[in-house]
């Protein structure tokens, strides 16, 4: 252990003594600070807006003059998509996803005016975030500070000297990826630790503990991920007998692990698992909806066993008879079946959308950077399983909130001169503003265990690489 501790202590001593690590911690370090600023800006800027317009929304549908209630429901209403906490450190989809859903009848929408298609060309290349400094380019800064760890050492003929006096290569070469993940962490920790304070301080960030502690699990995750990306640096230094070799080998596997083969395995995952594009959905749910009869019509043919449930119900002969709203409880029927077709047909996409999701995420087994992207989304609440689930909550308060509607049609509107009359205005008040709830951090960690699990997978083959390539290698140099 001493020579352990001997051999890590001076690894981080280099390379606090390089000047090129130095300059590189502090672009770094730059780099972290603006994206901080810049999202923490916008992410208090979108939630404040988002939230005063969802209280806009909801005080003009209270304020509105009496309605017939259909015409209320046309008017609708509007669910706005809340920021995550923790979206200023990992925005993963929110530029891409959406911020409002517009609530209707027999209408099932999607999310809609997102950032980037709103923006310009620039948004393709996603938001420079905090999680994208840590998971490219520190990566990169680690590869530069550990490719002459031990092929420099080789080099210059102090490795064959250190292990003739009888010092095991598996206790050097573990020492040098301590050090240089202490290097690191020395580093790194104080400014992350500042950024995540001032962040509570400024209110960007809450103080419940469901989102602190998907802030420390974070943490654990990323720290896995950095300690397998210095012992890949270090295993792959151990291959090569000039530093040069190790650098050029370390920069390769950079590009082909960290920026070709995520673009790959998202573009083979859209083609094995295709999605229709929005014009065929809306085609083939017109279809759908078509065949199910149109409930603006209540004595269309496809409602008749409806009519004659409803009159045996109320032992009327005729519709005039009942003494409720027979148009209302055909809207009532008619919004179920449609619901349950949009359901349907949006669970299958969200099924096609999972299956692409899964397909990366089997392609983190050989690049790294895929692994820890989820978890960090998942865990962040940017992911498309926090979208999906506001998604379902914005569905089940539309269709609550039309069925409400179509209640006050069935109970305070006459048969006879149907369209012609309203409801009074007071009947609005009755109605929930929409409140979406946040998963908990349990919901959230069991749909990112499978890429936790990745990224510990990564750094376990590299630690048992490195002990298994320099147990021969040590008895060889």
């Amino acid at each position: 252990m001493r020579a352990l501790f001997t051999a890590a202590r001076h690894e981080a001593v280099r390379a606090f003594r390089n000047r090129t690590f130095r300059v590189a911690a502090a672009l770094v370090t730059a780099l972290l600070a603006a994206a901080f600023l810049l999202e923490a800006a916008r992410h208090a800027g979108e939630a404040r807006q988002r939230a005063a317009l969802q209280e806009l929304v909801h005080r003009q549908w209270v304020e509105q003059p009496g309605r017939h209630p259909h015409r209320a429901a046309h008017y609708g209403s509007f669910a706005f998509r809340p920021p995550s906490p923790l979206g200023f450190f990992d925005p993963g989809l929110e530029s891409f996803a959406g911020t409002s859903l517009f609530l209707e009848p027999h209408q099932r929408n999607a999310l809609s005016f997102s950032e980037a298609a709103q923006s310009s060309e620039l948004a393709r290349f996603g938001t420079p975030s905090a999680a994208f400094v840590l998971q490219v380019l520190l990566p990169l800064l680690i590869f530069c500070m550990t490719f002459g760890s031990v092929a420099g050492e080789r080099e210059a003929g102090t490795w064959a000297l250190a292990v003739s006096q009888g010092v095991d290569a598996r206790v050097l070469v573990a020492g040098k990826a301590l050090g240089a993940l202490l290097a690191v962490a020395l580093w790194l920790a104080p400014v992350l630790a500042l950024a995540f304070a001032a962040a509570l301080l400024a209110g960007v960030l809450d103080a419940s503990v469901d989102t602190l502690a998907r802030a420390f699990v974070l943490a654990g995750g990323y720290a896995v991920y950095l300690a397998a990306c210095t012992a890949f640096g270090v295993l792959a230094s151990s291959f090569h007998r000039r530093a040069q070799g190790a650098l050029l080998t370390l920069l390769g596997l950079w590009v082909a692990l960290w920026i070709v083969a995520p673009r790959l395995a998202t573009q083979a995952a859209s083609r094995l698992h295709p999605t229709p594009s929005r014009a065929q959905v809306e085609l083939d749910l017109a279809r759908a909806i078509r065949e199910v009869g149109d409930s603006h019509d209540p004595q269309n043919p496809r409602f008749q066993e409806l009519q004659r449930r409803t009159l045996a119900e109320h032992g009327a002969s005729r519709v005039e008879d009942l003494p409720v709203n027979y148009g209302g409880v055909v809207m009532r029927e008619g919004e179920r079946i449609t619901t349950a077709l949009f359901n349907d047909y949006t669970t299958r996409l969200f099924d096609a959308h999972r299956a692409q999701d899964g397909l990366a995420l089997r392609a983190g087994l050989f690049t790294p950077l895929l692994a820890i992207r989820s978890f960090s989304m998942g865990l962040a609440g940017t992911d498309a399983h926090h979208l999906v689930d506001f998604e379902q909550q914005a569905e089940a308060h539309r269709y609550a909130f039309i069925q409400q509607l179509n209640q006050l049609h069935i109970t305070k509107i006459r048969w006879h001169d149907d369209k012609a009359q309203r409801v009074d205005r007071a009947e609005w008040t009755q109605f929930a503003p929409f409140k979406p709830k946040r998963p908990p951090a349990a919901w959230a960690l069991s749909r990112v265990a499978p890429a936790g699990l990745a990224v510990l997978a990564w750094a376990a083959a590299l630690s048992l690489g490195v002990a298994l390539f320099t147990r021969r290698h040590g008895e060889t140099s």
